[in-house]
């Protein structure tokens, strides 16, 4: 019996599922779980950048059931999941999660909750996806801001030269973790940079992209984090200065409590112990 976890990804998504899915997977280290995003290049993030131990790509949650066994257990973070398909998966395992239900969205890696100084007053991430080129677009004709942007994973590599003449650098994705930790202010495309700064003692700004709806957008209400926009990058980082200059109290995010989660898993693996899955169960969505 094993441990799994899917997170959903795409060259065309953020990976804000993916940084769930790592947090999920760091926190159960001590059951050796497995990684499973929806394209290769995300598993290898996840193990180069997001300290996960174990990843693999495996392109579609539908493809889960040929490298899993069955009643191994699984944690998912995809809310493209119909409920026919978590039928099927549940009959499949021993044990189903699924974050949104029986985990919340807004569980951060303990990592960004350790005692960090910020280095950088202000700092720009819009996500790692820009794959109609939005942003790049948003940006064009700006002025030179005085703020780093870091890179986004899936931004094309031709883009770098294009961002350099809007802010003072660009920080490789290579660096997200320290740019999110050493920004106080951090203006921010994406809800769960957003909460993780804010598990840093930062400042997060969020603002909404404006080419495809951006999720769990109810988190920075609950932790009311500010709001800034603009038809453009220059009116965007005006509204940014206001912000800074009138920062709100936000509310204090606290570290997932994993210890029931990990009572249950301990209580599965014993009642499932010795026993062997019968070789003759045929799993056949992936094939519908």
């Amino acid at each position: 019996m094993n441990l799994w976890i899917y997170a959903k990804s795409s060259h065309r998504d953020s990976l804000e599922n993916v940084r769930r899915g790592s947090t999920i997977a760091n926190a159960l280290a001590e059951f050796s779980p497995t990684l499973c995003t929806g394209d290769y290049r995300a598993a290898s993030i996840a193990k180069e950048t997001m300290d996960v131990k174990n990843s693999m790509g495996v392109d579609a949650m539908g493809n889960l059931p040929h490298t899993m066994q069955r009643l191994d257990m699984l944690v998912y973070d995809n809310e493209d999941v119909t409920p026919e398909m978590h039928q099927e998966m549940s009959e499949f395992c021993a044990k189903l999660y699924s974050v949104g239900k029986d985990l919340p969205f807004d569980i951060v890696d303990e990592s960004y909750f350790k005692e960090n100084k910020s280095h950088t007053k202000k700092g720009v991430f819009f996500s790692d996806d820009d794959y109609d080129k939005w942003f790049l677009n948003f940006c064009n004709g700006s002025k030179k801001h005085d703020a780093p942007l870091l890179n986004g994973n899936y931004f094309f590599l031709d883009t770098t030269k294009e961002y350099e003449k809007s802010f003072s650098e660009v920080t490789d994705e290579e660096e997200y973790k320290a740019f999110i930790k050493s920004s106080e202010y951090l203006l921010c495309g994406c809800v769960h940079t957003c909460l993780e700064s804010l598990a840093c003692g930062n400042k997060p700004v969020f603002f909404m992209r404006k080419d495809k709806l951006s999720s769990n957008v109810k988190l920075i209400s609950k932790y009311k984090i500010p709001l800034a926009y603009g038809k453009n990058l220059d009116a965007l980082m005006q509204d940014f200065e206001k912000v800074i200059a009138n920062y709100p109290q936000t509310e204090k995010i606290q570290a997932y409590d994993f210890s029931s989660l990990k009572e249950e898993i301990v209580a599965v693996f014993k009642e499932y112990e010795g026993l062997v899955p019968a070789m003759d169960y045929s799993y056949s969505y992936a094939n519908k």
